[in-house]
């Protein structure tokens, strides 16, 4: 494992690795980040440790793999840094930890003989890490590239006692929506439910500690039971009037969340079908009621903009 690092960008993922690539047999040896403070308290923790604001040639030309931890928009900025500081990139790791873009961004002349790839870490970072955090440890990551760069990956994982996927090269954006759908959108989720509360008179900030138990009890059933199986509720055992009740309220209420319910509820629908509560008539049934609320729905959003 003796391959000397350099990170580039120490916002919430990059010091996570930072952090965590010590104590699993990596060494980090160089940082470069715009946050200054970060970078010593990462230095402190890391010692011996050298930093720079700037993207370094000596850093470059000292390290064997070099892990761009930055936002996808400033990708093609390191990138330009990386070459104009006229380091030799010959047989370096390029490694980038975007969950939506592929190694094909290592497609400039300058990496030919570099091996070149992804490893995007299945985690949601909340914060800077400026100790170990764990929060690669014993995660999923999402990988690609070159075959060499692949194995290298896939022992840095091994460190972290973690996974991994392998995500071709065209199909990564399809991969983080999947990220996406999982972690951000529970999010959304949550802050939806809030609002219903919110529309009875109870309180939003309570929302997640009222909700709390049934999303944990949920979640653990998925793990114990699979996806499917663990489908409980209204559309599941085929409650046409309980859930004509809730759009018909929604409709009353809070009309801008009827595209939300009955998508999801269409979707919802499909696996009460695949559990096989639910028959083809039931199918019909429950998706020609939602879709009677989206076209009147529709159909109001039409008179606004016309009136």
């Amino acid at each position: 494992m003796n391959k000397r690092i350099y990170i580039i960008g120490t916002g919430r993922t990059g010091s996570a690795f930072a952090n965590e690539l010590n104590v699993s047999g990596f060494k980090v040896n160089f940082l470069t980040s715009r946050n200054i403070q970060v970078l010593k308290d990462i230095a402190e923790v890391t010692l011996p440790l050298a930093y720079s604001e700037k993207i370094e040639k000596d850093y470059i030309d000292n390290s064997d793999i070099i892990l761009i931890c930055v936002q996808d928009r400033f990708i093609s900025e390191v990138k330009s840094g990386i070459i104009e500081s006229g380091a030799d990139l010959s047989g370096k790791y390029f490694i980038h930890t975007s969950g939506s873009e592929s190694s094909s961004l290592f497609s400039e002349k300058n990496f030919n003989k570099s091996f070149k790839g992804s490893m995007h870490p299945i985690q949601t970072f909340d914060r800077i890490s400026r100790g170990n955090n764990h929060f690669l440890n014993n995660i999923y990551f999402g990988i690609e590239g070159d075959d060499e760069c692949k194995e290298q990956m896939k022992k840095m994982i091994s460190a972290f006692d973690s996974r991994f996927i392998e995500i071709p090269m065209d199909k990564k954006y399809l991969y983080h929506s999947a990220c996406v759908v999982s972690s951000n959108f529970l999010v959304t989720l949550m802050n939806i439910s809030a609002e219903l509360l919110g529309s009875i008179g109870i309180d939003k900030s309570k929302s997640f500690e009222i909700f709390k138990p049934i999303v944990m009890k949920t979640i653990e059933n998925i793990s114990e039971n699979g996806l499917v199986n663990s489908l409980t509720g209204p559309f599941e055992r085929n409650d046409l009037e309980t859930v004509s009740n809730h759009l018909n309220s929604i409709y009353k209420e809070l009309p801008s969340l009827i595209p939300f319910y009955t998508l999801l509820g269409m979707e919802t629908v499909k696996v009460a079908f695949k559990k096989e509560t639910l028959n083809l008539n039931n199918v019909i049934s429950m998706l020609d009621l939602m879709n009677s609320y989206v076209a009147n729905e529709i159909k109001t959003e039409k008179n606004k903009s016309i009136n």
